[in-house]
């Protein structure tokens, strides 16, 4: 990653702040000369009209482009410190011509100007830290449940082969019965980390447009907005938190989890609750299995989430319980 892409990653380009810091406007965007290392080096700094930032550093006395700082072979003091002072130069930048945007791509900050245009919704950020970070989750102002999620991941993880560079992607509620269809519509995939049959991972790189992403949003934010009984939900969140217990390699029954929510001879309603939970946000239901190892029928990707975590199987295709369930 350049060092531009890096400073500027999260941050919104403000044309009138820029303009009070010498930026002038072009046919290319904003742009600026601006001298460094007591003047032997000029950093030009370029924002073009969607506000992406570039940059090349002249050394003057040459006139030549100083592309030393960009090869990491080049590891002298003097070149250290042409980075060094670069870099500080552009997070000057970033702080006085910019503001802090809430994701790193351009259309994933456009989307979010226009939920809350359209719905009077923010993100929230639940995750301070770790790789969900700098994930958002924005919540139906009735229900309270998600109806969108933005997260950047690799994109290799919706298109294998793609190679890991990053992308934000979008995931949202769709019909169950639709969802086979909207996966044949590029740039929209079966949901990265959540059920595959009721959410899509929609890819915020502009190969849907904006309008097209905004009636997802909508359907999603219909299908939604059910709010459960303030009954139904302390039990649901009681449930849940209690699956948030269960560690990471290991898998707890959904016996186990209504014996500690207090309901011993409900693990039907487990079973329910584990049903519903990507409403409520992320939990590791992959974890919870029946008494004999068996994954839930029909969840694919249950198998692959627990070999991910070194949990191993018996020949019947069950968890292999002795080894790996949880003890609380």
């Amino acid at each position: 990653m350049l060092v531009e892409e890096r400073v500027f990653r999260r941050a919104r380009f403000v044309p009138g702040k820029a303009e009070a810091c010498g930026f002038r406007k072009t046919e290319k965007g904003y742009e600026a000369v601006i001298p460094f290392m007591d003047g032997d080096f000029d950093a030009e700094i370029v924002f073009d009209r969607d506000g992406r930032a570039s940059g090349r550093v002249i050394d003057r006395m040459t006139g030549d482009e100083y592309d030393q700082i960009r090869n990491p072979r080049y590891t002298g003091a003097y070149v250290g410190s042409v980075r060094e002072e670069y870099e500080s130069l552009l997070n000057d930048i970033a702080e006085k011509c910019c503001e802090r945007a809430d994701f790193e791509s351009l259309q994933a900050n456009r989307i979010t100007d226009r939920i809350m245009e359209e719905f009077g919704v923010a993100p929230d950020f639940p995750w301070d830290s770790g790789r969900y970070e700098p994930a958002g989750v924005f919540r139906h102002v009735k229900s309270r449940k998600w109806f969108a999620l933005v997260m950047g991941i690799k994109r290799e993880l919706l298109e294998p082969g793609a190679g890991d560079g990053p992308v934000d992607v979008m995931n949202l509620k769709a019909d169950a019965e639709k969802t086979a269809e909207l996966h044949r519509i590029p740039g929209i995939f079966p949901a990265y980390h959540m059920n595959h049959r009721m959410w899509i991972s929609v890819t915020l790189d502009d190969i849907i447009e904006d309008d097209k992403v905004l009636e997802l949003v909508r359907r999603s934010y219909e299908l939604t907005g059910t709010a459960p009984g303030k009954m139904n939900e302390e039990l649901i969140m009681k449930v849940l938190g209690i699956a948030d217990s269960v560690p990471f390699g290991r898998v707890a029954t959904y016996g186990q989890i209504a014996r500690l929510a207090g309901m011993e001879k409900n693990s039907r309603l487990v079973g329910k609750i584990m049903s519903l939970a990507d409403r409520y946000g992320e939990h590791p239901c992959h974890r919870i299995v029946n008494a004999s190892g068996r994954t839930v029928p029909g969840w694919d990707e249950q198998r692959p989430l627990l070999e991910a975590e070194g949990i191993t199987f018996k020949n019947n295709g069950c968890v292999d319980m002795s080894k790996h369930q949880w003890k609380e």
